[in-house]
């Protein structure tokens, strides 16, 4: 005889078999931790999204798999941490790719969220950017996959191969859109009313939308009428935030047409961001914002890999909720969807998180497992903490980190609960834990394909 609690579960999983939930997730491109009023910014304008976070529930510790955005969004596809595909930084061009020991594009067979969601009836579609291989010019290489491989019914894309735009016309084939200023004013709104369009199609059945942002990530030319608002300000404060609330006011508008639709109740809406903010350039009109957090894109401290994370699920998500005491990973997204969906994780797929759905319903919720990164391009330009290779590795278990560099040595233990800003080094108060998570990282290291091509790898004929 079931009690009352089996009875529960029972209805919720025969309505959820009936009516399967729709799902969009929307993940807007170096958006920093800082960058809404409602995670603490009293001067940027995101009122939609402010009102969105206080119709469900707003996440204060998700965190990406990487700094930068190739590898941070194949975890949103594959569940699986990046390093596991040997996507070690952004793809770029052809020799840089092969510099970095990376392949050009995520391989087609690599386990695909999309994929198996349209498999289970769900109607899929991308729209934005793709940055997983193809893109146009001498960035993105033309045998990539068209995006419409990995598992979409529908794609418009840019950083990859298929439709896309020219300004706001569609276009039918790929184009480097970076160098396109009409294209880049206008890309949050075109990629919104290509979600809309595609809802609109069918009603009758559930879908599974990513919807890629460009914005706020560089080349930044907000509109005349975009800035009008901000005028007041000094640059690069205008631009950046003209961009970040024209975004803003996008999101409004397709959160708006859900209503309208009458599918907003039965939709998971899902925002947050590949990684942290770019570095504040006058001239590339870049102020992205991590608050207290240390470190931004490119680099491994919080401020690089802590983002937004916004939940709302009618019916589901506690309203007007802020959990500050959960830690969850870009790599539970794709359990956690699934669980959502009801369909079951393949067994072959081997992902490296775990379903966070309780969380997103309000229930307790523990990971159980550390956080991996792989960082190897640790040496790039524009960061100064990132210059000389600091640090390359990290592995969080819950509130503490440990962020280490093979080569120079360095290494370093915070407790980010305590000490969010990252100021103070535990390392020597707490030796025996250091020596536990440096075992686990250096053993996931070495479990990678790539390791071999890792600096500061030790190799067993060395």
């Amino acid at each position: 005889m079931l009690n009352r609690n089996d009875e529960t579960e029972k209805m919720m999983t025969e309505k959820k078999a009936q009516y399967p939930p729709n799902i969009l997730l929307i993940l807007a491109d170096d958006w920093g931790y800082g960058d809404l009023g409602c995670y603490g910014n009293p001067e940027i304008s995101t009122p939609c999204l402010d009102r969105f976070a206080e119709q469900g529930t707003r996440f204060t510790r998700f965190y990406v798999t990487s700094c930068v955005c190739s590898p941070s969004r194949c975890s949103f596809i594959t569940g699986q941490y990046p390093g596991r595909w040997e996507i070690h930084a952004h793809f770029a061009r052809y020799d840089a790719n092969i510099k970095r020991h990376m392949p050009h594009w995520l391989p087609v067979d690599a386990p695909s969220l999309p994929r198996l969601m349209q498999a289970h009836g769900y109607r899929t579609a991308h729209y934005g950017k793709w940055h997983l291989g193809g893109g146009g010019g001498i960035h993105g290489h033309p045998e990539a996959p068209f995006v419409k491989a990995y598992g979409y019914d529908d794609t418009r894309t840019w950083n990859g191969n298929g439709p896309t735009w020219f300004q706001t016309t569609p276009w039918p084939f790929t184009l480097h859109n970076d160098s396109d200023p009409v294209w880049a004013a206008n890309s949050s709104r075109l990629a919104v009313e290509a979600t809309i369009d595609f809802i609109k199609q069918d009603l009758s059945r559930p879908f599974f939308i990513n919807l890629w942002l460009k914005d706020p990530h560089t080349p930044l030319h907000p509109t005349e009428e975009q800035r009008e608002p901000f005028k007041h300000l000094r640059e690069p404060q205008q631009t950046y935030y003209a961009v970040i609330h024209n975004a803003d006011k996008q999101i409004g508008r397709l959160l708006q047409a859900l209503d309208e639709m009458g599918v907003a109740g039965n939709t998971l809406v899902i925002f947050t961001s590949d990684n942290g903010p770019e570095v504040i350039r006058k001239e590339k009109g870049t102020f992205g914002s991590t608050l207290h957090l240390r470190g931004r894109k490119h680099c491994l401290f919080d401020g690089g890999i802590r983002v937004p994370f916004i939940v709302r699920w009618p019916g589901h998500t506690p309203v007007g909720k802020v959990v500050d005491d959960v830690w969850i990973s870009a790599v539970d997204l794709v359990p956690t969807l699934l669980d959502v969906a009801g369909i079951p994780v393949p067994y072959h797929w081997k992902p490296d998180g775990t379903s966070a759905l309780a969380a997103l319903e309000g229930r307790p919720f523990k990971r159980g497992m550390p956080m991996m990164w792989e960082w190897r391009n640790a040496n790039c330009s524009g960061n100064d903490e990132a210059i000389s290779g600091w640090p390359m590795l990290a592995i969080r278990l819950e509130e503490y980190i440990l962020l280490m560099n093979p080569v120079t040595g360095q290494q370093a233990l915070y407790d980010t609960w305590n000490d969010e800003s990252q100021t103070r080094d535990l390392s020597r108060d707490k030796p025996d834990l250091v020596r536990d998570l440096a075992t686990q990282i250096e053993d996931y290291s070495r479990s990678l394909p790539g390791y071999p091509t890792r600096p500061g790898a030790v190799l067993s004929d060395q």
